[in-house]
């Protein structure tokens, strides 16, 4: 019987790692080791938005941001600040109801949202998000003022109530492209 020399057992153990090694690296397809359970049960770091649960009417508090615009369009902006102690998470768009005095088109205007494509972000507590309303002033006659808004943030059925920055607004309830309407949420107080 031939027995092997410890350098010829050292050389096969070798040749055999090597082995080893080059079928890991030529098997990309090779399922991926599982990760132990303790990681599948790790809270999601922080900064994941879409970990945060939605913003809801109760750790938000809106409030006017700066009106601006020249003698066609105006823009207002609207800001939901977190204020609660949890971060949470904004997308979409909320809604806008205008609210005035009896109207032949009745006493609230309805905003439509533009065709701009929202981002998810999350909105740690102490900051903002916000919204830009754009709305066109009549161009003849006095229009129709607003005394106040209704806003509601994105994925609620709540609302709350804001004044109305001041202004007529040229009401088109019907129009298909009407030059009074709203953006989507975006993150900080301005846009």
């Amino acid at each position: 019987m031939i027995r092997p020399t410890t350098a010829a057992r050292a050389a096969a153990v070798a040749l055999a790692a090597v082995a080893a090694l080059a079928g890991c690296q030529s098997a990309p397809t090779a399922p991926a080791a599982q990760p132990p359970a303790a990681a599948l049960t790790a809270p999601a770091p922080a900064d994941d938005p879409a970990q945060a649960p939605r913003c809801t009417l109760d750790q938000l508090t809106p409030s006017l941001g700066r009106t601006t615009g020249e003698a066609g369009q105006r823009h207002t902006t609207v800001v939901w600040t977190n204020t609660s102690t949890t971060a949470c998470l904004m997308h979409g768009f909320g809604g806008v109801d205008l609210e005035g005095p009896d109207d032949p088109m009745g006493p609230t205007y309805s905003l439509r949202r533009t065709s701009a494509s929202p981002e998810s972000f999350s909105v740690e507590p102490g900051q903002a998000a916000h919204f830009v309303i754009t709305w066109l002033p009549p161009q003849d006659g006095p229009g129709w003022t607003p005394t106040g808004m209704l806003v509601t943030p994105p994925d609620e059925t709540r609302s709350a109530h804001l004044d109305w920055p001041g202004g007529a607004v040229l009401r088109q309830d019907g129009a298909t492209h009407p030059g009074t309407y709203f953006g989507p949420v975006a993150p900080g107080a301005e846009g």
